[in-house]
């Protein structure tokens, strides 16, 4: 049970107390992350687990037995013990940048990220997802947190050229759509850690309907890729404050950039016909 004190003290101490009453698996988490701390806030739970020869489930039971809700915070109650505060804002600042020297950083950053991205990117992958949206008799996202403005964004591009494609930020709506998916359709899960609870159930279940799967994450083993058909992947560095940091949202955008451009010149016709009748209902809206 975790004591009135707990919030304040670091995780390193909250695991060191803890260590001598832990046996099995429990105790051997517990061990690597006193043995490599640094290394611990690097890694996914799925990383972590194979790191150690546990299953993700016992690490998450491990960070809810200290109290945690789960490995996630307790990474970044980890992070917090090895850090300056001042990498809370932006892991490249340091206390003496001024704020025209912090705004470059943060732009030079966005700016590597994607350029990695590219560098990465599978496009026979790209091309057969392009393929397997353009070919789906109807496309639903999925989303959490910060990865919902990215979601929605691609929904209204995708509404846009004539496609069949539904959102909704609220979770239960998006297990409901997901459950009435078929073999025709094509589900997509959007996160940047590819951990996110909701977006990762949400797409077991379009997968165990039949739906084309299809994912967008930072992370190459992560359980959201464990459910998806297709995966395309970002390159960004990891932040244990800020999921929500641009170069990770950039290079989000990025990725469905392209799948909206990939989509419009496979279908140019077709797309042509649906942007005029989508702006012409929607051009009262502009002065």
């Amino acid at each position: 049970m975790r004591n009135k004190n707990h919030h304040e003290r670091g995780a390193l101490s909250v695991i060191s107390d803890a260590l001598p009453r832990l046996r099995g698996t429990t105790q051997k988490v517990a061990e690597f992350i006193l043995n490599s701390p640094q290394e611990t806030i690097n890694l996914t739970v799925t990383e972590l687990g194979a790191r150690v020869g546990v299953s993700d489930a016992s690490i998450v039971r491990f960070a809810q037995s200290l109290g945690y809700s789960g490995f996630h915070a307790l990474k970044l109650r980890l992070a917090e013990d090895l850090v300056s505060p001042m990498l809370i804002v932006h892991e490249d600042l340091k206390p003496d940048d001024t704020p025209a020297a912090a705004v470059q950083k943060a732009m030079t950053v966005g700016l590597r990220s994607l350029e990695e991205t590219i560098h990465i990117l599978d496009m026979a992958v790209l091309d057969a997802t392009v393929e397997a949206l353009c070919q789906a008799h109807q496309i639903v996202l999925f989303a959490s947190g910060n990865s919902i403005p990215i979601a929605m964004d691609l929904n209204f591009r995708l509404t846009k050229i004539g496609l069949s494609s539904r959102f909704s930020i609220d979770p239960t709506m998006q297990e409901m759509y997901a459950s009435l998916m078929t073999a025709e359709d094509a589900a997509v899960g959007i996160s940047h850690t590819g951990s996110s609870k909701d977006t990762v159930y949400a797409l077991e279940l379009a997968k165990q309907r039949g739906a084309h799967t299809i994912c967008i994450t930072n992370h190459s083993d992560a359980p959201l890729t464990r459910h998806s058909d297709l995966c395309l992947f970002t390159a960004t560095r990891v932040n244990h404050f800020r999921e929500e940091r641009m170069d990770s949202n950039l290079a989000m955008l990025a990725l469905t950039e392209a799948l909206y451009v990939g989509i419009y010149i496979t279908r140019s016709d077709a797309m042509v016909q649906a942007v005029s009748k989508t702006s012409r209902a929607t051009e009262h809206r502009k002065y």
